[in-house]
């Protein structure tokens, strides 16, 4: 069976991303899994998520397309390098972000509140992920628009859509 984190594993190759940078969760666990076996990517493990914001900028500078793969209370440890580096500089990247706190899912609710008010406030264009159809069109049009608009672009992953099979 084809989870959705196998569903966004596979349209980030679509994509182009080579470069992943992590960080374990418990969520983005089967994601997480299918990045490290995949030999075309060269993943980083992060201690903290704000790391992946510089690590992802090198890698960009290195000609890599990168992706920071994180749960979203890490987005938000992670707001001062993403506005000091990744829009100051311009270095475009895929934020592949858990929604703790969207819709169906238990706990962290404040966190859900908090996190589509943050990304509009830095200005980072943003598509929620709840459904398994158009998962390909989605991540790699937000793909196109970070690195046409040399700034990051988040994909919002619900909960129920990474465990979903089909």
């Amino acid at each position: 069976m084809t989870t959705g984190a196998d569903l966004v594993a596979d349209a980030m190759l679509e994509a182009g991303i080579d470069f992943v940078a992590t960080l374990p969760d418990w969520n983005l666990g089967r994601l997480i899994e299918r990045i490290e076996k995949e030999p075309r990517w060269k993943q980083v493990r992060l201690c903290r998520e704000e790391e992946g914001v510089g690590i992802c900028a090198g890698a960009y500078m290195a000609g890599k397309r990168p992706a920071l793969v994180m749960q979203n209370g890490g987005l938000m440890n992670s707001v001062n390098g993403l506005v000091t580096t990744s829009l100051q500089f311009g270095i475009p990247t895929l934020l592949l972000v858990y929604y703790a706190g969207d819709i169906n899912t238990r706990f962290f609710s404040t966190v859900g509140h908090m996190t589509e008010p943050i990304l509009n406030a830095l200005g980072i264009r943003y598509y929620i992920l709840r459904e398994r159809e158009g998962v390909g069109k989605i991540i790699a049009g937000a793909a196109v628009l970070a690195w046409d608009s040399r700034r990051p672009v988040a994909v919002l992953l619900n909960r129920d859509f990474l465990r979903s099979e089909g």
